[in-house]
């Protein structure tokens, strides 16, 4: 496994030795800050890099979230993206993002033995409270039907710290939920783990029913933000390829994309 340093001669660190023992994990870069570890993932994909390069920060000064949002990452937390090149149509790109969440949901029980449940489509949640955030990138090709790359980002609240007013009743941390002590690096190993042995198996979804057992939003009313207007609706289902079902005036619609709000 190549590694990369934040400092040069430095010795190999306990991240990169404990990841050697996963075959997806081909290089670390291990960075004190950065503006956002998925900016130097892309960076690194569209120079070739090859998948399984992963890239880790202490912080991030402008880490992105969905939809344009910032993602809060300050010191203490997890921050990394991951370049991947999976063999599956752009269209199923979504599956992805669900196969990381089943698997931060299973290693954060890990780790720290709560409960973890998935707010579709990329957040993970404990005991009311938002501790993860994913957010997959894809570069798509103008020659094949699969994305030259996706880039994979992860971001993990781990201990306390402070957060902005208008965060301080959606984020939580998982220092707060356990009386555990969790090493982020044990957690970073376990979310590779976890990912591993599911990506092989993209386009058969067979993480697809766990996702499904773990969403806190099957069978509950929920608040749709669209473009022409919020409106109210029940989740009834996420179909295989992760899209989320919706029923409204007595009728079924699918989103594959796009923004929900749930009173927890």
């Amino acid at each position: 496994m190549a590694t990369k340093r934040s400092r040069r001669n430095e010795a190999e660190s306990s991240l990169c030795t404990c990841l050697r023992r996963n075959p997806l994990v081909q290089s670390v870069i291990e960075l004190e800050e950065i503006d956002s570890t998925n900016r130097v993932g892309k960076g690194l994909a569209a120079e070739g890099a090859p998948e399984g390069t992963l890239v880790v920060a202490k912080r991030q000064s402008k880490g992105k979230g969905r939809l344009g949002r910032s993602f809060f990452s300050p010191e203490g937390g997890i921050y990394m993206s991951m370049v991947l090149r999976p063999k599956i149509p752009a269209e199923k790109a979504l599956l992805v993002t669900t196969c990381a969440a089943v698997a931060v949901a299973r290693a954060i029980e890990r780790v720290s033995n709560v409960t973890a449940g998935i707010k579709w489509v990329n957040d993970i949640f404990v005991n009311g409270r938002k501790v993860c955030g994913i957010l997959a990138e894809a570069g798509l090709s103008a020659v094949s039907e699969y994305p030259d790359y996706v880039i994979l980002g992860i971001g993990i609240n781990v201990k306390k710290q402070s957060v902005p007013d208008e965060l301080k009743d959606i984020v939580g941390c998982l220092e707060d939920t356990t009386e555990r002590e969790i090493l982020n690096e044990e957690l970073i190993f376990a979310v590779w783990e976890e990912f591993e042995k599911f990506y092989g198996q993209l386009s058969t979804a067979v993480f697809m029913e766990e996702y499904k057992s773990r969403s806190i939003l099957l069978g509950r009313e929920v608040t749709v933000l669209a473009a022409t207007g919020d409106y109210r609706a029940v989740v009834t289902d996420i179909d295989k390829d992760g899209h989320l079902v919706i029923k409204r005036e007595d009728k079924s619609e699918i989103l594959s994309s796009g923004e929900v709000s749930v009173r927890l």
